[in-house]
């Protein structure tokens, strides 16, 4: 994919970035006008897609190999394209604006990541025919920066203190880039992920980011034990402190389907496996979307799947 590899191989000066933050407490927030704001023509909140809204964090969680990553792929894929061919409804949609995404994976080597990207590539082109497919992976290529950091040691704060040239790349990506996606969160620190004060000091440095870059991030993260065991899909699905949930305003979790779950949309145990249910869990900005279901292809790459308009007889089921 397009991008500059050189931005984690040089050290980035962070000469100013002290002065700026040492500005802004010189200077304070003005308070906001209520008579100003009520005569004011307010614009639409600006999500990157559903429940996502621009300048924020958010997080997508599930168990080990449920495929997160590759959900994030296709989001990337999809924001990426400026042609608007390949929309990952529902989640993303014509209306949501596309620009350049940069994925940062810190935690498969890369000759995985070349994998999934060309099993996602050819899928666009089995969709939408060669000429179409084709445009869409150009426009693609020019907007997606995918990173493979495995091994690197990309580490944003650790020991207690703020890693400085993490924390300059990522201002650095930010600036250009409408969405950053991180996989994992865990490999981005290294503290005790269920210390709350740690996990709210991180996620407070991630806001930064976003306030000083306008870029959103979203974080992939995985579940807790007790959320696998059974089934759940709240707010307390995701590992590690409740600051996590706390300060994100948007958690996704994603799951392969239960037993029961599959029994009652009608799906063949057989195939249960291969479907994955999407749910909105928490979301600050906009009403709480419906669940989604995904269904795994035979390359591994994800369809969403109408499952409760499937009609099937029940000797059909296991």
């Amino acid at each position: 994919m397009s991008g500059n590899n050189n931005l984690f191989k040089s050290e980035i000066s962070n000469k100013g970035n002290k002065n700026l933050q040492n500005n802004n407490q010189k200077q304070g927030t003005e308070p906001l006008s209520v008579l100003n704001i009520f005569k004011k023509e307010l614009p639409p909140l600006d999500f990157v897609f559903t429940g996502l809204k621009s300048g924020t964090i958010g997080f997508i969680s599930s168990a080990g190999g449920t495929g997160k990553s590759m959900l994030a792929l296709h989001l990337a894929f999809s924001l990426a394209d400026t042609t608007k061919t390949y929309n990952f409804r529902p989640i993303i949609n014509d209306m949501h604006q596309r620009g350049i995404v940069c994925y940062l994976n810190l935690e498969d080597p890369t000759e995985i990541l070349e994998n999934r990207i060309q099993r996602i590539s050819r899928k666009i082109i089995r969709e939408f025919a060669e000429e179409n497919g084709y445009k869409a992976l150009q426009s693609i290529d020019k907007n997606l920066m995918v990173y493979g950091l495995y091994g690197k040691n990309f580490n944003l704060y650790k020991d207690g203190e703020l890693q400085e040239k993490a924390y300059n790349i990522l201002l650095k990506l930010g600036q250009k880039s409408r969405l950053i996606i991180i996989d994992t969160f865990r490999r981005l620190h290294g503290e005790d992920e269920n210390n709350n004060a740690k996990m709210s000091e991180i996620l407070k440095i991630l806001e930064e980011i976003c306030n000083k870059t306008g870029t959103t991030i979203l974080l992939l993260h995985h579940q807790n034990k007790t959320a696998i065991l059974e089934k759940s899909s709240g707010q307390t699905a995701m590992r590690g402190a409740s600051a996590l949930v706390d300060n994100a305003r948007l958690l996704i979790n994603m799951s392969v389907l239960s037993k029961d779950e599959a029994k009652e949309l009608k799906i063949q145990e057989e195939m249960r496996k291969n479907h994955l249910k999407v749910t909105f869990a928490k979301v600050n900005y906009a009403a709480i979307p419906n669940d989604v279901y995904l269904v795994k292809g035979f390359d591994g790459t994800l369809d969403v799947c109408n499952c409760t308009e499937f009609e099937g007889y029940d000797d059909e089921i296991y």
